[in-house]
C-alpha cells in the first residue's frame, strides 16, 4: 500500500513541477500570473490588471522633409510621401498616389489613407489608423496626436474649410476647400500644434508651417478625418 501511495505521489509531484499552477481569478474573470512571486503564484490585486501609462512629454518636434505637391489634386500623395519619408520608408508622390487610388478628382479621405501608408511602412514598428472627426471633438484629436507623435508618427489630417473660415493661414480661397495636410509637433501637452502644408509653393498665400490651436485644427478637420 505503502509503495503505490508514494508512486502516486510522485506522479502528482511530476505532474505540477511541469504545469503552470494558478491559485485563482481577479474580479474579471483573468488569471493574473505574477513572475516574480515565488513558486509561480498569483497576484488577485484589481490593480494589477490595470494599465500603467507613460507621461507624453509636453513637446514633440518631428523632422518633417518637405515637399510641394506636384499638382491641385496631390495633396494626400505629397502629404503621405513626406510621412513615409520621414520614417525611413521614401516613397514618390506618384507611389503614394497609386496606393491612396488618387485621380484627378482628388483622394477619397477614410480608412484607405491609413491603408496606404501601412502599405508603404509594411514591416515596420509603425500602424495607422483612421478617425473620423467632429467639429467639437476637440479633445479626442489631441489624445490621437499627443500619442501618435510620442510614438514617432506624424499624423496626416484631411481638412474642409468653406468661405469666411480661418482656421488655417492661406485656405480662405473663396470656396469650400478640401485639403490634405500633416501635423508634425505638438506643443504645450498638444494645445498646440504644427500644421505643414503641401500647397506651400504651389497656392498663393499658404504657408510650409504654421502654428495653430488644437482647437483651430479641431474646426479645420471638423467632417473629414486624419490617420494617426
Amino acid at each position: 500500500m505503502k509503495k503505490i501511495y508514494f508512486t502516486v505521489l510522485i506522479a502528482l509531484c511530476l505532474f505540477c513541477a511541469g504545469s503552470k499552477v494558478f491559485a485563482g481569478k481577479n474580479p474579471n474573470g483573468e488569471i493574473i500570473s505574477d513572475p516574480n512571486a515565488v513558486n509561480g503564484g498569483v497576484n488577485l490585486s484589481p490593480s494589477s490588471t490595470e494599465k500603467v501609462s507613460t507621461p507624453k512629454p509636453e513637446q514633440v518636434i518631428l523632422s518633417i522633409p518637405f515637399q510641394t505637391q506636384k499638382n491641385y489634386y496631390y495633396g494626400a500623395p505629397a502629404s503621405a510621401s513626406m510621412i513615409v519619408t520621414a520614417l525611413g520608408y521614401p516613397k514618390t508622390q506618384d507611389e503614394m498616389a497609386k496606393l491612396l487610388g488618387t485621380t484627378k478628382e482628388g483622394t477619397d479621405a477614410g480608412d484607405g489613407v491609413a491603408a496606404a501608408l501601412n502599405k508603404a511602412v509594411r514591416g515596420s514598428k509603425y500602424v495607422f489608423r483612421w478617425s473620423w472627426q467632429g467639429y467639437h471633438d476637440v479633445e479626442k484629436m489631441k489624445k490621437h496626436i499627443v500619442e501618435a507623435l510620442s510614438y514617432g508618427n506624424p499624423v496626416l489630417v484631411n481638412t474642409t474649410e468653406g468661405p469666411g473660415d480661418c482656421y488655417l493661414i492661406g485656405h480662405n480661397v473663396g470656396y469650400t476647400f478640401n485639403h490634405f495636410g500633416i501635423i508634425g509637433d505638438y506643443f504645450d501637452y498638444g494645445n498646440r500644434v504644427t500644421y505643414v502644408d503641401p500647397g506651400y509653393g504651389l497656392y498663393k498665400g499658404f504657408v510650409m508651417n504654421q502654428t495653430v490651436t488644437i482647437e483651430n485644427m479641431s474646426h479645420a478637420t471638423g467632417g473629414r478625418g486624419y490617420a494617426w
